[in-house]
């Protein structure tokens, strides 16, 4: 088309009859419009080649993160789950020995026994959320690649795990200033961070002219904690696991993305 249009010129510039003259201003005029359309389809084709790898480019860094997203999230609903289960066990030893004392007929020596026997410190309460591949949507901007109801969906998830982390570190750490408080005064060989071999002899003279109303006290201010932060991180974990379930599901089945 370019070569057809050049042809033309060429042939105007040749004829030189004074007769041909307004001829040849017709035919350049048409000439000139013609290079000018012509040339606007080629930006125009341009543009739109352009537009089209871009688009091409953004559908495969897209999907590079959708993948990615799936790999965190799923590490993470595993994690939770095997750490709900943990915790659901470690719940269910809490409400037996409080089952136990506040259902005991009123015999301090029985209580006393118990508490020596089944104490158990057990948490688990922290889930390190696998969130680098959301901080790079988030810094890198790429957010945008995604559908707004989408990226809200990511917030929420985002909100959640840290309302949850949050929520559990303040709790954990009041446990164990419940529980190195009880463990100042009452020595337990049972006790997860005690490394002293069971010493019958030194457990007695240890356990010798110890408030029993104040062990029985700190103790259940101790289990009770414990449980608060238990049930609390069941909870939470529970809330943050749905949504991680949800968004995964959306993810794999490329829904509203």
């Amino acid at each position: 088309m370019i070569k057809f249009f050049r042809n033309i010129r060429k042939n105007l510039l040749n004829e030189g009859s004074p007769a041909g003259q307004a001829g040849k201003t017709t035919k350049y005029f048409k000439y000139a419009i013609g290079e000018i359309v012509l040339v606007v389809l080629g930006i125009l084709i341009a543009l739109q080649i352009n537009n089209w790898n871009e688009n091409q480019k953004k559908i495969k860094i897209k999907q590079t993160y959708i993948d990615n997203l799936i790999t965190d999230l799923t590490k993470d609903t595993i994690f939770m789950n095997k750490n709900l289960l943990v915790n659901y066990g470690y719940k269910q030893n809490i409400d037996s020995s409080l089952s136990f004392i506040h259902n005991s007929t009123p015999n301090l020596d029985t209580i006393v026994k118990h508490i020596k026997k089944s104490f158990n410190t057990g948490l688990r309460v922290t889930n390190n959320y696998n969130d680098n591949t959301f901080s790079i949507l988030i810094s890198s901007g790429n957010i945008d690649l995604f559908s707004n109801k989408f990226t809200n969906e990511l917030m929420e998830l985002n909100r959640l795990q840290k309302s949850e982390n949050s929520v559990s570190d303040g709790n954990k750490n009041y446990f164990f200033e419940t529980l190195n408080m009880y463990q100042s005064k009452y020595y337990n060989p049972n006790s997860a961070n005690n490394d002293l071999p069971n010493n019958e002899f030194l457990n007695t003279i240890l356990w010798q002219d110890k408030n029993t109303n104040d062990l029985i006290s700190q103790y259940l201010n101790m289990k009770l904690q414990q449980a608060h932060t238990i049930n609390r991180y069941i909870e939470l974990t529970d809330l943050v696991l749905k949504k991680s379930e949800k968004i995964l599901n959306q993810l794999k089945n490329n829904d509203d993305l």
